[in-house]
Order: C-alpha cells, then sequence, then structure tokens
C-alpha cells in the first residue's frame, strides 16, 4: 500500500513516522514519570517546591510531545490515504472498460467510498491507539522495574488474555467478513433504487416488493451479522477491563504472601494498574475498527490488483504521437477484419460481432443504423477503442493501434454517448478560452436562459433529458476532437433540435474538417450521411440513400431487401 506514495513523499513521510515514534515514546515516559510522582506523595513522600515545578513541567512537556506524535502520524496517515485515493482513481482511468463492466459498479463505489472510509477511519484513531501502546510499554517497563514478581505475574495474564482473544475472535471475524460481503450488495440495491425510483413509484406492489424481498433481507442480514461481531468485542473489550482489577487484587492481596513486598511498591504498582486501564480499554474499543480496517484494505489490494497499472503522467504527456502524419493512401480509419464478443441469449453461445472490414475517410459523415441489439454500440466502443479486438485490428492513419499507442488514439475521439455522464464543470486546463466558446454554444443552443458560467462550472445541470443532452454536446464541441461520435443523440430532442443537429451541426463538423459518426434510427435524415452502415447480426453492410428512397431498406427488420 506503501508503494503508492511517491518516493519523495515516503522519504519525508518517513522521517516523520521516526520522529512522531521518538516524540510518542517520550511523552509515554513523561505519563509514567507522572504516575511515579503521585505514588511517591500518596506513599508518604512530604510535596516540596521543587517536586511540584517538576510535576507540571512534565504535564507540560507530556502534553506537546503526545501531542506531536499524533499529530506527525495523523499526518502520515492521511497522506496514505490521499495518495490511495488518487493512486485508484487514476488506475481505474486507465484499466480496460470491459474489465471495469466486469467489475461491476457497485463493487467499485463500495470500495470507493466504505472500504477507503473505514480505512481512513482506522488511520485517524492510529496516532491515539500508538500512543496508547507507547505508554503501555513505558508502564510495563516501569513495573518491572519495581517489581519483577509484580511484572511477571501481570505479564502472564496479558499472555493468557491475548492467546484467548486469538482464539475467540476467529468467529466476529467470520462475521465480519460477512458483514464486508453483505455491503456489495447492499450497494447493488441502492444503485437500482436511485436510478429505479421513478418506476417504483408508478407502482406501490413492485416499490413494496423492492423493500419487503429485496432491500429488508439484505439489510437485515448485515445487521445479525455485524451485531453477532460486535458482540463478543464488546465481551472481549470489558473482560479486559475486568482483567486489571483482578490483577490489582493479586498483586494486594495474593503476591504479598508468596514474594513480600514494600508498602511504597505496593501502592505504586496499583496506582500504574489504575492508569493503565483507560488506555488499555481504549485500546481494546478500537479493535473492532482496526479489524474492520484490514477487511477494508484486503479488498482495496485486491481490487488495486485486479486493475491496471496506471503510467506516470510525465511519460503520457511528453510521448510523441504516433499518428501526426498519415500514411500515403491510407483511410482515416481501417477496420481489418475485426471481430468481438459479448454475452448472448445463452452462455454457450455468445454473441460475435463481426469480422468487420470498414474504411473512414477524414471528413465523412457516416450514419451507423440497424435495429437494437444488432451491434452498432459495441461497434461504437471499439472506434473509440474502449473495447479491445479480439481478433483483427484498426488503424489510424495507417498506424496500427496496439497496447503502447492506445491511450493517444482514444484521443482523437469525442463522444456523446447514450447513458452519458454530465460533468457540472469544464475539464480543461485553459479554463479562460473554453469559458468563452462555452457560452457561445449555450446560446447557439438556447441555453443560456437557463445555464450559465459561474467561473468553470455551470450553475445547474438540473435540466430536462433533452437538454442535458444539449449540454452533453457542448462539453463534446469544447474537445475540439478531430472524430466525433454520437449515440442516439438525437433521441431526447424536440423536432426543431433534431432537424438542427442532422442538417446544421453535424454538417458545420463537416465543414471544419470533422469526421463524425452517428448511431441513428432517424430514418428521415438518413439522406444527410455521406455513408449508411447497417449493422446487422453481427455484420456490416453498405447501405444507399438511392435504396432507402426505393424501399430497398425495411426499418422493421433493420435489413436491405432487393428484388
Amino acid at each position: 500500500m506503501f508503494s503508492m506514495i511517491p518516493s519523495e513523499i515516503r522519504r519525508q513521510s518517513l522521517q516523520r513516522i521516526v520522529i512522531g515514534v521518538i516524540a510518542g515514546f517520550v511523552g509515554a515516559l513523561c505519563s509514567a514519570e507522572i504516575a511515579r510522582l503521585i505514588s511517591s506523595v500518596a506513599g508518604g513522600q512530604i510535596p516540596t517546591r521543587g517536586l511540584a515545578i517538576g510535576f507540571f513541567a512534565v504535564c507540560v512537556a507530556q502534553l506537546l510531545f503526545r501531542t506531536s506524535s499524533q499529530i506527525l502520524i495523523m499526518d502520515f496517515g492521511q497522506q496514505v490515504i490521499c495518495s490511495l485515493r488518487i493512486e485508484l482513481c487514476r488506475k481505474i482511468l486507465h484499466t480496460p472498460y470491459k474489465k471495469l463492466e466486469a467489475l461491476g459498479k457497485p463493487r467499485l463505489l463500495a470500495i470507493l467510498t466504505t472500504d477507503v472510509g473505514t480505512f481512513a477511519q482506522a488511520a485517524q484513531m492510529l496516532p491515539v491507539t500508538f500512543g496508547h501502546l507507547v505508554l503501555v510499554a513505558v508502564c510495563l517497563g516501569y513495573m518491572a522495574w519495581l517489581s519483577w514478581q509484580a511484572f511477571a505475574c501481570f505479564f502472564v495474564f496479558l499472555v493468557t488474555a491475548a492467546v484467548i482473544y486469538h482464539c475467540v475472535e476467529r468467529w466476529p471475524l467470520r462475521e465480519m467478513q460477512a458483514v464486508r460481503d453483505q455491503l456489495d450488495i447492499i450497494f447493488r440495491h441502492f444503485r437500482s433504487l436511485l436510478e429505479g425510483t421513478r418506476e417504483l413509484q408508478l407502482n406501490t406492489s413492485r416499490a413494496q416488493y423492492f423493500t419487503d424481498h429485496v432491500v429488508h433481507p439484505t439489510a437485515h442480514r448485515f445487521r445479525r451479522s455485524f451485531t453477532r461481531a460486535m458482540l463478543i468485542y464488546s465481551l472481549v473489550a470489558n473482560a479486559g477491563g475486568m482483567l486489571f482489577y483482578v490483577a490489582i487484587g493479586l498483586i494486594l492481596l495474593v503476591m504479598p504472601h508468596w514474594f513480600p513486598q514494600a508498602p511504597g511498591v505496593l501502592v505504586t504498582l496499583t496506582l500504574l494498574l489504575l492508569f493503565l486501564i483507560q488506555p488499555v480499554s481504549e485500546v481494546m474499543n478500537t479493535l473492532p475498527i482496526l479489524r474492520q480496517a484490514s477487511i477494508a484494505l484486503a479488498r482495496i489490494r485486491i481490487l488495486d490488483a485486479e486493475l491496471a497499472q496506471a503510467p506516470d503522467d510525465d511519460t503520457r504527456t511528453t510521448q510523441d504521437d504516433p499518428f501526426a502524419t498519415a500514411v500515403e493512401g491510407a483511410p482515416l480509419l481501417r477496420f481489418a477484419g475485426v471481430s468481438h464478443r459479448y454475452p448472448g441469449l445463452t452462455e454457450d453461445r455468445p454473441f460475435t460481432l463481426g469480422p468487420i472490414d470498414l474504411s473512414i475517410k477524414q471528413g465523412e459523415v457516416i450514419y451507423l443504423i440497424g435495429g437494437n441489439g444488432s451491434g452498432k454500440t459495441t461497434l461504437a466502443m471499439l472506434l473509440l477503442g474502449l473495447y479491445e479486438p479480439e481478433q483483427g485490428h484498426v488503424e489510424l492513419n495507417g498506424v496500427k493501434i496496439e497496447r503502447h499507442n492506445l491511450v493517444q488514439y482514444r484521443q482523437r475521439f469525442s463522444a456523446v454517448f447514450a447513458d452519458f455522464h454530465l460533468f457540472d464543470e469544464i475539464l480543461c486546463q485553459d479554463q479562460a478560452q473554453i469559458a468563452s466558446r462555452a457560452t457561445h454554444y449555450l446560446h447557439t443552443l438556447e441555453l443560456d436562459h437557463k445555464v450559465s458560467l459561474r467561473g468553470n462550472r455551470f450553475s445547474t445541470t438540473s435540466l430536462s433529458s433533452g437538454q442535458r443532452k444539449r449540454m452533453a454536446l457542448i462539453a463534446s464541441y469544447l474537445e475540439d476532437r478531430p472524430i466525433y461520435l454520437f449515440d442516439e443523440w438525437a433521441a431526447d430532442q424536440d423536432p426543431v433540435f433534431r432537424r438542427v443537429f442532422y442538417t446544421e451541426l453535424i454538417p458545420d463538423l463537416k465543414r471544419k474538417g470533422k469526421t463524425v459518426i452517428v448511431i441513428s434510427h432517424d430514418d428521415a435524415y438518413f439522406e444527410c450521411a455521406d455513408r449508411l452502415v447497417q449493422v446487422a447480426q453481427g455484420r456490416l453492410v453498405d447501405v444507399s440513400a438511392e435504396a432507402l428512397k426505393a424501399g430497398l431498406y425495411t426499418r422493421r427488420n433493420g435489413s436491405a431487401v432487393s428484388d
């Protein structure tokens, strides 16, 4: 996990940890000295002015050293959490999209929110826990110096308690694992709840069934597992507190019969054990949280191992563009025998798209048409480089697309997906220039009466589906990429904006030399395309506009027919 921290920050953090450990040790020595001074006065030493000054000076030193130790260790913990969050985000963005689909959004959300949050909570408690452990260690050393017999007796108690705790903890640990497993299911149900709120509110019986038979069982399994786990941890924590009183009784009532001790030593040992009750109890109370953090960390490590290794930003930005110079005579895009499989109606018969041979020229406007489930969206994902071909290859400007140039290939595209996500701010470095262009597009698409720019952030994204699609189109325009792909963009638009999209916006992109690929069912505007490419049962067929007008293309079955 520490490998996620940059080397320079790691060295600085290591220095802080060393200083923090030393400061914690000195603070624990001060705490032990406070206990010794109190016991000496309680044992009969006459208080003097020098003793009082020394006592309060040690109190101030203890405050300073323990606070410094906690701050340094807390800063280290937060550095780890910060680096963990950033590195996970970078790795997710670099992981192939198909693999992210296989991992599933509920699992990713559970790890990025709950697991990282649990680990962060444990990191916040780590400084205090570390201080308590150092204090216990110092006090035990002081106890051994006062009376090795008492220390041996108490040490046997600690070892016995640790063995019992290790044996008993196996059961609540299994319950904690079950709790974490249920969390993925709960996140999946919550996602269904948020995305299907409208459908559930329209049907009371479905909503009742979802609550009673989907959410209710999972939530109660989570509650039962968590309660059973915490029951054992509570018993252990309370037994640990009781152990100190048993130890005090043994030292005061039993041990003097075997190993006589001076009265002052017995008083000091008693006060020392009473002094240790609070730190040991707090350490015991943090054990469940630390166990949850260890489970969360294990999940994070598993995800980290499954995600792709993100390259350094410097290497990504300094690489030359391999597609800057086109091979003479080569089309802009070329699919050569590309095939891709994805699950079909049955697991033993997956649906195969391809083999596909397709060439696209620069500045060409192509409409991808075909029925639902024909493979249009999969073809679009292959075009964008979000899916990798299982057979064949893709070329850009005559250069074959491979793993080492895939990132540069994707930078040629801008897309608006059917299930797009609308960001509420302009994600660009040159904010001033982009802001003026964004304002222009807001006016052009008649959104300036509802949306304005505040810095680099849009004033609102709470719009109708059609207006949100226009906002996504603006974000795509601002990227100013050579190739644009629009997946059913006009589906949510009224007739006026649908006509504007096909007859004004797309031709404007073409005049600027952009290549435009449109997935569409709007057969009324098919004649606006330079070329129609039909996707039918995983294969491509060029369909001419003349064939459409002649009735040689039937939208019902999405296939070209001839006499």
